[in-house]
This record gives structure tokens, sequence and C-alpha cells, in this order.
């Protein structure tokens, strides 16, 4: 057992669970080194399946005895930020708040920083939560499951953090331990299989290639918007980046299968 739970790819999935969710981890009792997020970024989309599935399979089991779809959603969802520590939502929140206001870098980083909200981070969590729910509520009537939308949706945030974390550089306000190095290509795909089958299990071809055009889109926009603001991405951005992705790629599946709504 001791030899199992020591494996390097074992390990990954942990330190994963413990950067990703406020599950409770005992690292030292796994591994007397620190936890390597960067080798371990093969696990993310594969830890993103694990809180879709826990946080779906509440909302189908209620949807099972009888409740309304519309609550069903909304315990999938609340159960998915307690998972979570609305991790992402911060950084969206953050993001919005520092890119909308604007000025210089360092008024950016330090309204990011700031643990106040503003009407650019509140506004963006507000459309964030009405998008995800009517999405949700949408796909169920479509005959999907909970568990399988959100454990794609989740798996499609965390691919997304890989591509924009190599395709764009640290700004130099990236807090360290914050924000993952570079990502070797033998992670890039493995991480990219997981989530292309796991994807491919679910939804349809179409469906999977506009959601995914969606998710370039919002890479390219938010990642360009940081490059010149911050000089580059930081732990919120990629935060931001992963929840507007989950969203822009389900939307992409709800258009493709709206003829079954």
């Amino acid at each position: 057992m001791q030899i199992f739970l020591k494996n390097k790819y074992v390990l990954d999935v942990i330190a994963t669970i413990m950067f990703f969710t406020r599950i409770p981890v005992n690292w030292s009792y796994f591994s007397d080194k620190q936890p390597d997020l960067t080798s371990a970024a093969w696990a993310f989309p594969l830890v993103g399946l694990f809180i879709g599935v826990l946080s779906g399979a509440v909302g189908d089991i209620f949807i099972y005895i009888g409740l309304p779809t519309f609550l069903c959603c909304v315990i999938s969802i609340t159960l998915s930020i307690f998972l979570t520590g609305a991790f992402h939502e911060d950084g969206l929140a953050d993001t919005l708040d520092g890119l909308g206001a604007g000025g210089t870098p360092k008024r950016i980083n330090k309204i990011i920083h700031d643990s106040r909200l503003g009407t650019y981070g509140v506004s963006a969590l507000i459309l964030a939560y009405l998008f995800r729910l009517g999405i949700l509520l949408s796909l169920v009537d479509a005959g999907y499951s909970l568990v399988s939308i959100l454990s794609v949706a989740f798996a499609s945030g965390k691919i997304a953090i890989i591509f924009a974390r190599n395709f764009f550089d640290n700004s130099i306000f990236a807090k360290t331990g914050s924000i993952v190095e570079v990502i070797s290509n033998k992670n890039v795909i493995i991480a990219t299989l997981i989530w292309v089958i796991s994807s491919h299990l679910i939804f349809p071809f179409i469906g999977i290639l506009v959601g995914s055009l969606f998710m370039i889109f919002v890479i390219f926009i938010i990642g360009n918007k940081s490059k010149k603001a911050l000089g580059g991405i930081t732990g919120d951005i990629l935060g931001a980046i992963s929840l507007l992705t989950e969203i822009v790629f389900l939307f992409g599946i709800v258009i493709t299968v709206i003829e079954k709504i």
C-alpha cells in the first residue's frame, strides 16, 4: 500500500486534488518533498472530472427522487463551490476588477489583490452563475446527466489552464506557488488525451469542436488582455480563464444539441 501511495502518478493526482479542492490532504503522509504542480499538470483534467462527478452525482440523485431540475442544478453548483473553495470564481472576480478598471500595471495588480470586490467582479460572478445555471438546465433537458455535464466542464477548464500557461509568459506580478511553470509536451499530451476521450464519450463531435473554438477564443482574449495590462498572466488570470472556458465550452455544446431541447 505504501509503495502505491508513493507512486509518482498517485502523488501527482493527490497534489492536484490538494491544490484545486478543499478536500483535506495530509501531504506529509505521502511525501517528504514539496508537491510539484508543474510535473502533476497531466492530472489537472482528471481532477476536474473528479470534481464534476462528486458535485454532479448529488444533483442527479435529487433529480432521480423527484426534486425540480432547477433546484438540483443549484445544489450541484453549490457543492462544486464548496469542493473548490470558489477557487476560480475568486480569480474571475479579481481579474475582471483589475482589467476592467485599467491603469498602470501596478495599479491593476493592486486592484486584483484587493480583498474587496468591485462592480466588474460582482457583475462577472453573477453573470457566470446565471450562464452556468442556464446551460445546466438546457443540457439536462436535452437528456444529459449532471455528472456528465459537470465532469467534462471542469476538465475543460483545467485543460485550458495548461494551454494558457504554455502559450503566455508569467507576469512579473505572478506569485510563486500560485502558477505552474511551462508544462512538458508529454504532460500536455496526456492531459489532452484525458480531456478528449472523456469529452467524446459524452458529447457529439460537432459540439466539442464548437466548444473548443470558444475556449480558444477566451484563452486568446484574456491572455492577450493580461499580456498588455500586466506583461503576462498570473494565478488569478488562469483562474478566470478556467471558469470562463468551462462555461463557453458547454455553451458550444448547447448550441449544437438545441434541437433536442
